[in-house]
């Protein structure tokens, strides 16, 4: 790692940015001569109780969150922040016993996930009808063809965020969906220690511990281990999923004004198998045969595996200069590497209704990102109005390395009687590709007070090289992009905690390729008015947001219909919609959590008539879901609890013709836990009732059934 970490620092412009860094450490260095070196002059932060004070970063008591730094880069209110972004806290990803980002969002207004079932491999989410990218600590994570859906285990974060709309003006090349930010835990002032064990359906096993506190005893040095293995079968035969997860993370403190975080993670997956991808008739449609098994291996045990090492190491560093000056440098190396050959069923041979055309596919992909963000933040007052202006200069490099092939070298396969272990023909590489990109942005952004109203102005230029290289056919097309970036956002913060707001944000994604006649493809652009009411009670524990959209996606490569292998970009996806969410604590013990989501998402601008005004794949126009926690009183069931959820996901399509609808469904939860002493008792089962049902049909050859029961009993012992 120690060389491609070199390797991606090598084309970093250090001109500019080394002398950033220079100029921070010299002042973190003077600041630690001269700064005053007392115990208890460092803020404490608890893990287990009310945080003190609340920031954008640190730990939440509860389910409700004050403050965020996602699409802002500022510790803010989320009353004042002018866009809708959920959070996601530790304590909802808990009880509600998620495994994985798509999980985590279940019960969050605006996004849709799980939709292609019980996966092992990575997460499946749409925001607004649109892929969001991920990051992880306001930093991007690996994005390529298959680590694209890089897969954080949530039970290192201490939050997960979604910011959801444009936001280019911040953070470079996204899509008009926004991200998901998964926020890292990280070291505490207060010692916490915990080990866990866990058990559930499909023979899941588990093991978890998380260590925090202070390593010296002035608490200028603070470290924090997160570990996890886990090994589990799947609903599906002869799947397995082992995943093996370390964190570790120090803190030095070397003065009140100067704060150094290294983080690091390190992910191992290894799953044997791919479920899904079963053909309609059997499935959402009968068959004479009978219907197709949920539990049904498509692929060849023996010869499947989807394998995946994922390391990441960085720093996080500010230093306040004065009271209006603080400067920060945000820093990290991501590196995944997937190897994932597979056997799949490719609908049922002509003629027959009960056995399965089988192919081979052998994706192979390394992919790197290096990103570093430089920071400084001004506050000042003109006049009645105080400023926050924020000033920064990212840049970022990923390079992914893909290549597979595609053949049918796979025997048929039985769909009612499979017998596996017929010879599998590994076909050459039919793709190898190499993909690197270098953007270099700086931005600026300033944050206005003026008695009650919060006026939010942004403006960013990048500059976007990218080499795509065909490594089989010999070629290279580099590609260059120049664009710039806004936002614009007001809101009016009332005495009450209402807190209605208006913004306007832009997105921009490059395209790689080229015209007909040779012309380099232009950036996908996204734009997005949004309209809301934030209300947070004053002394309550309860968070309200409702948000209206109208969201569209511009210059969308589509079919050339006047020359044939081509794209023109002359394509629009539009996207309005309304998102009501409610977290709060309705009596003495009970949390609510409550969502709703309207989304319009459709193709409103297109070359192809079988695909205009169509809605668009895979989003559902309603969706609705409610969670309930109650702790019983000390004198009724001292340290019981109970609670539980329902969901409903709408109708979608799975195609961009409309021909495949995937009807709603509606799925029951239920958790319970026992806290006594220093332990702690959880229970969750997903899907209660065991509802078996079609989640999704792409075509009439790929249908995948949603996720089936789990229940899964954890105990922790804290210390």
């Amino acid at each position: 790692m120690a060389k491609a970490f070199q390797d991606a620092l090598a084309p970093v412009p250090f001109s500019s940015l080394s002398l950033v860094v220079l100029a921070l450490l010299a002042s973190a260095g003077a600041a630690a001569q001269t700064a005053p070196a007392a115990a208890g002059s460092l803020p404490q932060i608890t893990v287990t109780g009310q945080v003190e004070s609340e920031t954008a970063t640190s730990p939440v008591y509860g389910m409700v969150a004050k403050r965020t730094s996602t699409g802002v880069k500022t510790d803010t209110d989320l009353l004042e922040t002018p866009q809708s972004v959920s959070v996601v806290t530790r304590e909802q990803i808990e009880l509600q016993g998620a495994k994985g980002i798509d999980e985590a969002v279940r019960y969050t207004s605006g996004t849709v996930g799980g939709q292609f079932g019980q996966d092992p491999r990575s997460d499946w989410v749409l925001v607004r009808g649109f892929k969001p990218a991920l990051y992880m600590d306001g930093m991007p994570l690996p994005d390529g063809v298959w680590t694209g859906a890089t897969r954080v285990d949530p039970y290192a974060m201490e939050r997960i965020e979604i910011l959801k709309g444009p936001t280019s003006v911040m953070y470079g090349a996204l899509p008009p969906s926004g991200f998901i930010n998964s926020v890292s835990k990280r070291p505490q002032a207060e010692a916490y220690r915990e080990i866990g064990v866990e058990f559930g359906s499909y023979n899941h096993k588990q093991a978890t511990i998380d260590l925090t506190g202070p390593l010296s005893d002035d608490g200028k040095l603070l470290y924090r281990l997160v570990g996890l293995a886990s090994n589990s079968d799947n609903e599906v035969d002869y799947i397995t999923d082992k995943r093996y997860m370390l964190a570790p993370s120090l803190t030095w403190r070397p003065s009140t004004d100067t704060t150094l975080t290294v983080l690091g993670l390190f992910q191992k997956g290894e799953v044997s198998g791919v479920p899904g991808f079963l053909p309609e008739v059997g499935t959402r449609l009968p068959n004479p045969n009978g219907r197709i098994s949920r539990s049904l291996n498509a692929g060849e045990p023996g010869y499947d595996r989807y394998e995946k090492d994922f390391q990441s190491l960085g720093y996080l560093f500010a230093h306040r200069v004065n009271d209006r000056l603080t400067l920060r440098q945000n820093l990290r190396f991501n590196e995944a590497d997937v190897d994932h050959p597979s056997v799949g069923a490719f609908g049922f041979v002509p003629g027959s209704q009960r056995t399965l055309s089988r192919y081979v596919f052998t994706p192979r992909e390394n992919s790197k990102v290096f990103s570093v963000d430089n920071q400084a933040e001004f506050k000042f007052a003109t006049g009645a109005v105080d400023h926050t202006l924020l000033t920064g200069l990212d840049y970022k490099r990923s390079r992914n390395d893909y290549a597979s092939g595609f053949g049918f070298g796979a025997g048929t396969l039985d769909a009612f009687a499979p017998v596996y272990g017929s010879p599998v023909v590994t076909p050459p590489d039919s793709t190898h590709t190499l993909q690197t990109q270098r953007q270099l942005g700086v931005y600026l952004q300033d944050q206005m007070r003026w008695d009650r109203w919060v006026g939010t102005l942004s403006v960013r230029h990048d500059a976007v090289d990218s080499d795509n290289d065909d490594l089989l056919a010999g070629t290279a097309n580099p590609q260059k992009d120049r664009k710039w970036s806004g936002r614009a956002g007001l809101n009016y913060v009332m005495p009450s905690g209402l807190a209605p707001y208006i913004a306007y944000s832009n997105s921009f994604q490059p395209v790689l390729g080229r015209d007909f006649a040779g012309n380099f493809f232009e950036p996908t652009t996204g734009k997005q008015f949004e309209a809301g009411l934030k209300y947070r009670p004053v002394g309550g524990n309860a968070l309200f947001t409702a948000a209206v959209f109208d969201l569209k996606q511009q210059n969308v490569s589509v079919v050339d219909p006047d020359h044939a292998f081509f794209a023109v970009q002359q394509g629009e996806i539009s996207s309005k919609g309304l998102e009501l969410e409610a977290k709060f604590n309705a009596a003495r013990g009970l949390d609510i959590i409550a969502s709703y989501t309207y989304t319009d998402a459709k193709v409103t601008r297109t070359t192809d008539p079988a695909t205009l005004g169509k809605q668009v794949p895979l989003q559902p126009e309603h969706q609705a879901s409610l969670w309930a926690d109650y702790r019983f009183p000390g004198d009724v069931l001292p340290g019981f609890g109970l609670g539980g959820g329902v969901r409903y996901v709408g109708a979608s399509y799975g195609d961009g013709a409309n021909m495949f609808r995937n009807p709603s469904y509606t799925l029951l939860d239920l958790q319970a836990h026992y806290d006594v002493n220093n332990w702690r008792f959880l229970l969750t089962v997903s899907n209660l009732a065991n509802k078996d049902y079609v989640s999704t049909c792409q075509s009439s050859a790929w249908c995948f059934y949603g996720y089936g029961r789990q229940a899964n009993l954890s105990a922790r012992y804290m210390f």
